[in-house]
């Protein structure tokens, strides 16, 4: 190392200095335009604020460790290679300094393992994993063209993998006239055989100083020119992972619906209140931090069951426009929602998919929501289906228009005990689909026998209700906090503490949005409680070892809560497990959520007819699930196949093998 100067250093490192000045400049342009959003921090704007939202968790994970891109193996692999060769070779280079002060880096152990054969194999891997990237821009997969691929990538791959060759041209005539045999650059030292012999001592001698200082200068030219680029997602992913809620899935802020008490209401020049997002300057600053981090990698895109069933929706798509416009600068261009379209804003299940397999943790389903807001809310537009839903729940506290059933019908023939304040443990809650839809009545009868059996203390409500939840995911969060008020006031009054619900879309909003109202109890799906009924020995089940079941997970329970082990277990005790290709938290949307229960798009492949040909794929007896919205779907499916029912509540494939005294 001795054939280099130090005034070379000295300059390269003044020119390192302007580089890292670049790099500040261009992130500072990005949060001059994200801070342009809602605010996401708390006021005023200090470390501890910044902090106080901070998930370590996610950080380390998907930002530090890039854990969600194992789920592309060969991508994964290639991008592994990339990101762990730079970072080694970044280290390697930062402690190069440190030999100017006497510490001798390149000596002994350390000097051997890692500064010469652990940056050796670094540089090996950097340039495989930024070849197979480059070679791949040129036959790239549906998911990256989809909308259009982002600009820039293949400039930066080309710059990155011309660095490397640089990087070991420089050492291999560097080991030509200073060779250094048993030294860990085996790949130097072979070159620099050839080199040597090639160039003679002099030749290689000249060729290292013009190969050092043409890779010194590309490496600042790649750091000054880093935010200015598609790779600004290096820092940008990172940072927009640190930043995600801990909670998984959907997690839909709250709107302040009240006025501010000291605003002149004459004023003229008072802006009227805006709900949801019609432009960029209405989402929150995180929303257009995702936008700023997003790959355009169509992740998301491919995962989306709207746009796999031939919908307008395109994830990517909304991501990529929303990126588009930012960088542009036009965050208060009102055109944006029109130009992300009002059926692709509805065309979203929610089954948060997207926000699962984001490899830098945007939630472009939020970001989506937001927009359905503003329809509903400020434009009072949404599809004709949803639009009738949406007036049944403003008149009747239901959204199942014309149905014929009333809300004692499930319960004709039991003796089902009303829930009583100090006496009764659990509320068991019906929710609006288990009340009026025929099918789903038959879980509740089930779960009825199931608490029977395990003398379990319950009571339901005397009258029918609905948690609110169909208004917020179609738009009308303004219906969604009336009704959950309304809800709340009354479990209060009757010190309700403990809630059992038979639907992923109520326990989620019991759960996740009515704490944020004011809620104090504890919400159990019915999958969970009956799991811990068997564990606990107070329901005993007779186990079918030649009935072999599928099992459907809910979105609302496996994506967005994390639940997923305690229906395997329910099901694996009454039956034989089989699973589908896509579970647990990978699992296909059935295509009712975000109220496409009541307005899936027509003219399109059905969501639940391509689950359910998955279904059948496995040759099993019997589909299970732990939602009435994802039972509904399939059945109907399922009846396109033929007549026999292959649907089930997990409830009801309990109830099945409870003996027959036991009956209501």
């Amino acid at each position: 190392m001795q054939s280099i100067p130090v005034i070379n250093y000295v300059v390269l490192a003044v020119l390192l200095a302007g580089a890292l000045a670049s790099l500040g400049f261009g992130l500072r342009t990005h949060w001059h335009k994200i801070r342009q959003g809602k605010a996401f921090f708390d006021a005023p704007l200090t470390l501890k604020s910044v902090l106080a939202k901070v998930n370590p968790k996610a950080f380390v994970s998907r930002g530090f460790l890039t854990s969600r891109l194992k789920d592309k193996p060969v991508a994964g692999l290639a991008h592994g290679l990339l990101y762990f060769g730079s970072l080694v070779l970044i280290v390697g280079h930062a402690l190069l300094p440190a030999t100017w002060v006497g510490i001798p880096v390149y000596d002994g152990w350390f000097g051997h393992w890692f500064m010469e054969l652990g940056r050796e194999i670094a540089g090996i891997a950097l340039f495989l994993g930024v070849l197979f990237f480059l070679v791949r821009r040129f036959v790239p997969p549906e998911r990256l063209t989809a909308y259009k691929a982002r600009p820039g990538f293949k400039r930066m791959e080309v710059f990155l993998l011309v660095m490397v060759v640089t990087g070991f041209a420089a050492e291999s005539m560097r080991l030509g006239f200073e060779p250094k045999p048993g030294g860990g650059e085996f790949m130097g030292e072979a070159l620099g055989v050839l080199l040597g012999g090639a160039l003679g001592t002099e030749g290689a001698t000249t060729g290292f100083h013009l190969m050092w200082w043409l890779h010194g200068l590309l490496g600042v030219a790649f750091i000054a020119l880093i935010p200015f680029t598609a790779l600004s997602h290096m820092l940008l992913g990172p940072a927009n992972s640190a930043l995600t809620n801990p909670r998984p899935g959907m997690n839909l802020p709250p709107i302040d619906f009240g006025l501010d008490e000291d605003e002149d209401e004459d004023d003229d020049e008072a802006e009227e209140p805006v709900f949801g997002a019609a432009k960029l300057a209405d989402l929150s600053q995180k929303y257009l931090l995702d936008a700023a981090a997003c790959l355009w990698c169509g992740r998301c895109h491919e995962v989306c069951p709207a746009t796999a069933t031939g919908k307008d929706l395109s994830p990517k798509k909304v991501m990529a426009i929303c990126a588009e416009y930012l960088e542009e600068g036009k965050l208060n261009d009102d055109s944006l929602i029109d130009v992300l379209g009002k059926d692709a804003m509805f065309n979203c299940t929610t089954c948060a998919a997207c926000v699962e397999v984001c490899p830098v943790s945007n939630n472009p389903a939020e970001t989506i929501l937001e927009f359905r807001r503003h329809f509903v809310m400020d434009r009072s537009e949404m599809p004709e289906n949803m639009a009738a839903a949406n007036r049944n729940l403003e008149s009747r506290e239901h959204p199942f228009v014309g149905t014929a059933a009333s809300p004692e019908d499930w319960r004709a023939g039991l003796e089902v005990p009303f829930f009583e304040a100090g006496k009764t443990e659990y509320l068991l809650w019906i929710g609006c689909s288990v009340t009026y839809e025929e099918r789903a009545q038959e879980i509740a009868r089930a779960m009825v026998r199931i608490l029977e059996a395990a003398d379990v203390s319950y009571g339901i409500l005397e009258e029918a209700r609905c948690t609110g939840d169909p208004a917020k995911v179609m738009g009308n969060e303004m219906q969604f906090v009336e009704m959950a008020e309304a809800n709340i006031e009354d479990f209060q009054s009757m010190s309700v503490q403990k809630v059992i619900t038979m639907c992923a879309h109520c326990f989620n909003s019991f759960d996740r949005y009515y704490p944020e109202l004011g809620a104090d109890w504890q919400t159990i799906p019915h999958a969970v409680l009956i799991d811990q009924l068997i564990r606990d020995g107070r329901l005993k089940v007779e186990r079918k070892s030649d009935q072999t079941i599928t099992f459907h997970d809910p979105c609302y329970l496996a994506r967005h809560n994390d639940i997923v082990d305690e229906p395997r277990s329910v099901v694996s005790a009454v039956g034989q497990l089989i699973e589908m290709p896509r579970n647990k938290k990978e699992s296909f949307c059935c295509g009712a959520g975000g109220g496409n229960y009541w307005g899936e798009q027509p003219g399109t492949k059905r969501v639940s007819d391509v689950r359910m040909l998955e279904v059948l794929e496995t040759g099993a007896d019997k589909v299970a699930t732990s939602c009435p919205f994802c039972l509904l779907m399939l059945a109907s499916s399922a009846s396109k196949e033929g007549p026999e029912r292959k649907v089930f509540d997990i409830a009801e494939l309990v109830a099945e093998t409870l003996p027959e005294e036991k009956d209501a």
